[in-house]
This record gives structure tokens, C-alpha cells and sequence, in this order.
């Protein structure tokens, strides 16, 4: 059968922690101190890179996520080129330079901020840095905040799914073995996996995350990152430190301070939330400690780009109802801390940003807030009820449900493969998940695949009865998109009424379902010209979806772009434009923000500015509209080719005709590869080649 049949999951990451070390220096490898002082740094920064060309160590530092945090070892030489390059990045953390010649690099050095010290014994690198670093990752490791947008919604879904599943020894086993990986020149480190594999229990789930090891810096990273792989083999630990912060739920007021450093940007996009909701996407540690917190900012040194910041945060227990806090100092290596913890996905609101007397740091006060204070709780609430509401225990097949959800069509579908290589071949919910993989590959646009899932699927249901007169429409449903992805309409037609005359004999009109139904036979009129029974329908579908979804679902965005769509074909510029721009500020509020559908929104915005002569505007979104779709699908995924399409569309407008032809070769590769040679969008782009040829001749 179709896909990728992976039991195990693979995490692929080059750095599965926050701070990384690279040193550059023409001998980094030559001698036998340098290689055992990286063996030794390796135990204070586990992730250690050499280079000796300076080249390859400036395109590697460009390469890294603005959320790593990078310390620097440089020889002098390398430093005067290398510095005033990479100074300003906000990836690059602390430089220190290792030279022979102190008084002479001590000069130029003194320009950047960055640079922490000028050494010249490799033993007086190894202190500094290890001290420097216990503080750097109080401070500088980044924050993870959402604001109250897709992200918020999905990320709360996340982990509620991932606290709700049981864990299985296996994985427990894959995450050891992982760590091992991981770890294997590190010694130290080594160590306490070996003990973590040993001894690790629930009840002690807190105390191991307050080490300096690695389970605190990889949890730390994958929660920032959701590295979803990671995330799953962490699910045991995540689910035993929730159950002790609910044991130990703080039980009165209190006020708590945290110290960090943020970027200007950062800040300015928190000023523009003052009186707003945030959550922070990792566990959020704070100190009961007011004067431990300054003493922490005061101590680093920053660069003009950046800002010190002391979080004051007012918490009443009593407005908690899933997202516990609690004081670990108790349960924590380091009972000195006073720390308080609170768990992933916890809302706070910004009540005001202002300056500190006499301290050059910034206080951002905030307050915690309940779960039912946002205004996306209803659209959680329902898509939570989507893949199983409540409390109790959830499956696989609900995680892949949530990860789809999230447009992690490649991560799914390796989930439900993993379910379906452990089910027995006569377990009563094979039928389902055949659908999930069905619908899976159904966005991957792999049309065949899908097929294949949804009819086994629908031999399983239909041997149920009658009664099951709801699944074997909304199956044939899905067999009708399949067919009409691969530009086969009448089969696809076909099949959507098969689907309704289902609903109607078991009663069941009044479904959301039927949204869909309508919807897919609008598409079908609206790829038929037929534009005013298109318009029709997508008016009743969504009439329905009004009626049994959230204002702000995600299927009722997607109605929105359709009508959209049909007014843009009958040359209704302004109704366009209101549509898609609607379904943009759902999506926008519904969906992660590297969503495909986003992209979508953004595409039909792009084409309707197009045809309104507005090209920048156009190219913008449609630009856009690409960037995310080279992020979330395959590389053949047939919108990529259609956001080539678009985008040579704007080049032939403004008669680029060379540019325009280039995008349009690239879209038809794509196509030919996805379709037959007789699909429309093969021979729409066909034509395009063939017209713009002309012109070039």
C-alpha cells in the first residue's frame, strides 16, 4: 500500500539543543590539546564544530535559526574578517578570541560587544566559557511566545494530545538510544542518560527537568521548535511533570519574576499586544526571588539590538483550570532557585511594558489567565472534540489527526503507518484509519494513493449495514475529491451525489458534512464555468457550515476563498477581494502560520490584486503564497507548481518575458509529473509556455 511505512520515527535535527559552539582556526584540528579541549568544551555545549576555512564556518553561522544561540572561538587573523560580518546576527551569542597576541587583538576587538574576552590558554577558554554559560542559558535561551493566532490554537491542541496518550517502553527505549546518539563524544553527558535510563520515574519528573542536562536543554528546544519526533518520544516526561505541577498546584497568589534578554523586534511585537493574550510554548520558569532575577540581567552584557527584560507576573491559582503552576523548589535539584514553574501552553495577559528606575532594563508586568478567557476557546473546544474531547486516553490515530490538522502532512502519515504496522489485521477501526491515510495522502496530492485508502476503507464500512449510512457517504465524499483532483469531474460529481443521497437515507441532512458535500459539487460546477450554480451551492454550504461550525473554523475560511474564487471568474474584483481577505484574517486566527491553506488565501489575494493591475501588491502575495509552500508540501506537490504559474502570470503582465517563461517550465514539470497529459492544468500551462514563446521570438 501507499506511503512511507515507518514504525519508529526518525528525528533529524543537526542540533537538538539551543547552544552550539564553533571554533575557527587554521590548526582548530592539528594538535592533540585543541582536540582535548573540544572534548572538554563538548561537556559544557554538547554541539561542537570545527573549521579551519572561513569561509564554510560564515555560510554555516548564515545557515542557523535566528532561535539557535551560537558561541564563537576565533583566532585572531580569522576574527578581524569574520567579526564585523557575523557581529550583528542575532543567532551569534558570545565570540571569544584565541590568539597568541593579546595586546594586538585586544585593540580591534574592543569595537564589539560580542566579543567576551581575548585569550590566549586554551585551559582560561574552558573556564570562561563555562562560566559564562550558566548564565547565558538563564537569560539568552529564547522565549517562546504565541499570540492569540493559529499557532495558539494548534499548540495548545499539541500538547494536549501528546499529555493524553499512553506511552509505550518502546519509545522510551528509542528516546535512550537516541540520547546515546546524540551524546556519544560527551562523556558527562553520557552519564546521566545512563542514569536517566536507569533510574528515571515519574515522580521525579521535575527534579530531572530542573538539571543541567540533557534532558532540560533537548525538552527545552524540541517544545520552542516543535520538533514533532522528539516531541513524541518526550510525551512520558511532558505527561509526568503536567501530573506533579496538578499535585502540587500552588495554592494562593503569588507574584513571580523571570530575567531575559529579547531582541528589539521581539519587544516591539510584545508592546503591540499590551492589554492582549500571549501563551508561551515551553515550560516557563520563574523565581519567586525579585533580586536573584536583576542580578542575573544586570550581569550580561548586551548589544544595542537587544534589551534586558525582567518579567513580573501575577498568578491566582484559582483562575486554573488546565495549565497548573506550582513551587518545585521543594522537588528540584537546586532548592535554592525558589522556583515556579508553570506548564506549557499557560495564557498570560500583557498589563503594561514600562522602564525601570535608575536600571537600564524594561519590566513587562503580566497577569495568568484562565483557559476560558481567550477568544479562540470555542474553536479549540470544537477541534479538540474533533479528535476526542475530554480527559480520557487518546490513540495514534488522534495524534496523526492533530499533526494533519496542523498541515504536518509527512509526520501524520508516518503516524498512521506506525498504528497501522501494531493493529491486528481484523481490528474493528482499521477502517478508520485507512480513511486518515486516505485523507493524508489525499493533501499530499498523491490522488492514487488516496484512492486506494478510501475504497478499502469503504469495503470495511459497507460491510457494516445500513446504519452505517454516515461513513459510507462522507467515504464517497472523499473518493470524489480524489477523482477530482486528477481532473477526472463526472466520476468526482458522481460520487459527491452518492454521498448526499447517503445522508438523506439515514436522515442526517442537518450534518456539517453536508457543508462539504455542497461545497464539492460547487467546485465541480465552478471548474465547469457553470459559475452561477457554483455560487449557489458554496452559498449553501456555507449557510451550513454557519450553523454547526465556530465563526473562525478553519473549513469556513476555506468556503470563503471559493466564493471568492467565482467572483473573480465573473470579473467582480471588490466581492472578491472581501472573500479572500476573509479568509485570510480566519486562517491567519485558525492555523499554524506555515499552514499550506494560508498560502492559499494568500495565492487568491495575489490574483485578484493581479487583475486589479496592482503587480507589487500582487507579486507580494503570491511570493508569499509560495515561500510557505515550498516550506509545507513536497517538492511535487501540484500548488507549487500553480504558485510558479501565478507568478510568471505577473512577469508575462508586466511583458518580463523571459522571467515568465522560466516560472512557467518549472510549474509544467510539476504538472506533468502530478497529472495526465490531458489535465486542464497541463494544458493551461502548455498554452502559457506556447504564448509567451511568441513573444520572445
Amino acid at each position: 500500500m501507499a506511503g512511507v511505512n515507518s514504525k519508529s520515527l526518525q528525528v533529524s535535527n543537526d542540533n537538538l539543543e539551543t547552544f552550539s559552539i564553533f571554533w575557527l582556526d587554521e590548526q582548530v584540528d592539528k594538535t592533540e590539546e585543541n582536540r582535548n579541549t573540544q572534548l572538554i568544551l563538548r561537556e559544557i555545549i554538547n554541539h561542537l564544530k570545527t573549521f579551519d576555512d572561513q569561509q564554510e564556518c560564515y555560510q554555516r553561522i548564515l545557515s542557523l535559526s535566528q532561535e539557535d544561540r551560537l558561541i564563537l572561538i576565533v583566532s585572531g587573523r580569522c576574527g578581524r574578517q569574520l567579526v564585523p560580518q557575523i557581529h550583528h546576527l542575532r543567532q551569534v551569542s558570545s565570540i571569544y578570541v584565541y590568539c597568541m597576541d593579546k595586546k594586538a587583538n585586544e585593540l580591534w576587538t574592543k569595537d564589539f560587544t560580542k566579543i567576551k574576552s581575548v585569550i590566549g590558554e586554551l585551559k582560561d577558554i574552558i573556564h570562561v566559557i563555562r562560566q559564562d554559560q550558566q548564565s547565558r542559558v538563564k537569560i539568552e535561551e529564547p522565549l517562546s511566545i504565541n499570540l492569540l493566532n493559529g499557532n495558539f490554537v494548534h499548540s495548545l491542541l499539541l500538547i494536549d494530545v501528546l499529555i493524553r496518550m499512553k506511552s509505550i517502553e518502546s519509545d522510551k527505549k528509542q528516546l535512550i538510544q537516541l540520547c546515546k546518539r546524540e551524546y556519544q563524544n560527551n562523556q558527562k553527558e553520557l552519564e546521566f542518560v545512563r542514569e536517566f535510563e536507569k533510574d528515571y520515574r515519574a515522580d521525579k519528573a521535575l527534579w530531572w527537568y530542573s538539571r543541567d542536562s540533557f534532558l532540560y536543554r533537548m525538552l527545552n528546544k524540541a517544545l520552542r521548535v516543535q520538533n514533532i519526533d522528539l516531541l513524541f518520544l518526550f510525551r512520558f516526561v511532558i505527561g509526568d511533570i503536567y501530573q506533579q505541577l496538578k499535585q502540587y498546584q500552588h495554592q494562593s497568589s503569588i507574584r513571580v519574576y523571570r530575567g531575559q534578554v529579547m531582541s528589539i523586534d521581539e519587544l516591539n511585537t510584545l508592546q503591540q499586544s499590551i492589554n492582549n493574550l500571549i501563551s508561551i510554548n515551553s515550560f516557563f520558569s520563574t523565581s519567586t526571588n525579585h533580586q536573584k532575577a536583576l542580578y542575573s540581567l544586570n550581569s550580561s552584557e548586551i548589544t544595542s539590538d537587544l534589551c534586558r527584560i525582567l518579567f513580573v507576573i501575577d498568578a491566582d491559582p484559582q483562575v486554573v483550570k488546565s495549565k497548573p503552576f506550582a513551587d518545585i523548589s521543594s522537588l528540584s535539584e537546586f532548592s535554592n532557585e525558589c522556583e515556579v514553574l508553570f506548564m506549557i501552553g499557560s495564557i498570560f495577559r500583557l498589563i503594561k511594558i514600562e522602564e525601570m528606575e535608575n536600571e537600564e532594563i524594561l519590566m513587562i508586568h503580566m497577569e495568568l489567565c484562565g483557559d476560558d478567557e481567550h477568544d479562540l476557546k470555542e474553536l479549540f473546544d470544537h477541534m479538540k472534540k474533533e479528535y476526542g474531547g475530554g480527559n480520557e486516553e487518546v490513540n495514534l490515530r488522534s495524534f496523526g489527526q492533530v499533526l494533519r490538522e496542523m498541515g504536518k502532512y509527512d509526520v501524520a502519515e508516518k503516524i498512521y503507518h506506525r498504528l497501522l504496522s501494531e493493529l491486528p489485521s481484523n481490528d474493528p477501526s482499521l477502517g478508520y484509519l485507512y480513511y486518515n491515510l486516505g485523507m493524508v495522502t489525499l493533501d499530499k496530492a498523491a490522488y492514487d494513493f488516496s484512492l486506494e485508502w478510501f475504497e478499502e476503507s469503504l469495503v470495511i464500512e459497507e460491510q457494516k449495514g445500513s446504519s452505517n449510512y454516515v461513513n459510507i457517504g462522507n467515504l464517497y465524499n472523499c473518493i470524489g475529491e480524489s477523482y477530482r483532483g486528477k481532473g477526472e469531474l463526472e466520476r468526482a460529481l458522481e460520487n459527491y451525489n452518492k454521498a448526499i443521497e447517503l445522508f438523506r437515507n439515514a436522515n442526517d441532512e442537518d450534518n456539517s458534512n453536508m457543508a462539504g458535500f455542497y461545497n464539492n459539487i460547487a467546485i465541480i460546477y465552478d471548474e465547469q464555468n457553470k459559475y452561477t450554480e457554483a455560487l449557489d451551492y458554496y452559498k449553501k454550504s456555507l449557510a451550513t457550515m454557519i450553523q454547526h461550525l465556530p465563526s473562525n473554523h478553519p473549513n469556513v475560511a476555506a468556503c470563503h476563498i471559493n466564493i471568492g474564487g467565482v467572483y473573480y471568474q465573473l470579473n467582480e474584483y471588490d466581492l472578491a477581494m472581501e472573500h479572500v481577505q476573509q479568509s485570510l484574517e480566519i486562517r491567519l486566527k485558525s492555523l499554524p502560520g506555515d499552514h499550506p491553506d494560508i498560502a492559499g488565501s494568500h495565492n487568491n489575494i495575489g490574483l485578484v490584486y493581479s487583475n486589479l493591475n496592482k503587480y507589487d501588491l500582487a507579486m507580494e502575495h503570491v511570493q508569499q503564497s509560495l515561500e510557505i509552500r515550498l516550506k509545507s508540501l513536497p517538492d511535487d506537490h501540484p500548488n507549487i507548481a500553480t504558485s510558479y504559474r501565478n507568478i510568471g502570470l505577473i512577469h508575462e503582465k508586466k511583458c518580463e518575458w523571459k522571467q515568465a517563461l522560466e516560472l512557467f517550465e518549472k510549474a509544467l514539470n510539476i504538472y506533468e509529473h502530478a497529472f495526465s497529459s490531458q489535465h486542464p492544468n497541463v494544458l493551461e500551462v502548455k498554452a502559457d509556455i506556447e504564448r509567451v514563446s511568441a513573444k520572445l521570438k
